[in-house]
């Protein structure tokens, strides 16, 4: 089952690529119509989600120092100039290797590890496991977030990314809602 979760995890990592592709250093901190959430802040907020992720599977910590405190979980990001948070690049970097470290580490994960209680008491009744928290971290939690990308785009008054545009040209749409590759292959979504 986890090379399925593995599969998804770089999914969502090739979604957020392309999300952000085409962004301006202005673009990545703007904060229009009151989405608070930018581009920036989101890339740093995922990456330290991915590493305490890590933390749950063994590994060491390895987010940038201060990202912590820059990217925290709750509260309001602030928008601001594009100097105040990492360059687009930067924070990319950091997400995929936060990826590749946990999508092996999951892979290798022994069992007894992930049937473990959640190590946060609080937590708990939402994530009994380790291996529940892990699954959502990976999935659900990195997929809401780039729901929230995509909705910034519109918001933006942007279009798809143009590697998306370039993807979708080499695809039918069979209905809405549902890609289909020409090759029948499995369909790719595009947000």
């Amino acid at each position: 089952m986890m090379q399925h979760v593995t599969w998804l995890y770089g999914f969502n990592l090739d979604r957020v690529r392309t999300l952000v592709s085409d962004l301006t250093p202005e673009q990545m901190v703007a904060q229009p119509h009151g989405l608070v959430n930018h581009p920036a802040w989101t890339l740093g907020h995922l990456t330290i989600s991915a590493d305490n992720l890590g933390g749950l599977l063994g590994l060491d910590r390895q987010a940038p120092a201060g990202w912590d405190k820059t990217f925290p979980t709750g509260g309001t990001p602030p928008g601001g100039a594009p100097d105040a948070y990492p360059p687009q690049a930067e924070l990319l970097a950091a997400l995929t290797a936060q990826h590749e470290r946990n999508a092996a580490a999951a892979q290798q994960a022994d069992p007894a590890l992930l049937a473990r209680p959640h190590p946060n008491e609080r937590h708990r009744k939402y994530f009994p496991t380790i291996g529940d928290i892990v699954v959502f971290l990976m999935t659900s939690h990195e997929m809401d977030h780039i729901g929230q990308l995509a909705a910034w785009r519109r918001a933006m008054g942007l279009g798809p990314p143009a590697e998306a545009l370039t993807d979708m040209a080499e695809t039918k749409i069979q209905r809405v809602g549902t890609i289909v590759p020409e090759d029948d292959s499995t369909p790719r979504i595009f947000l």
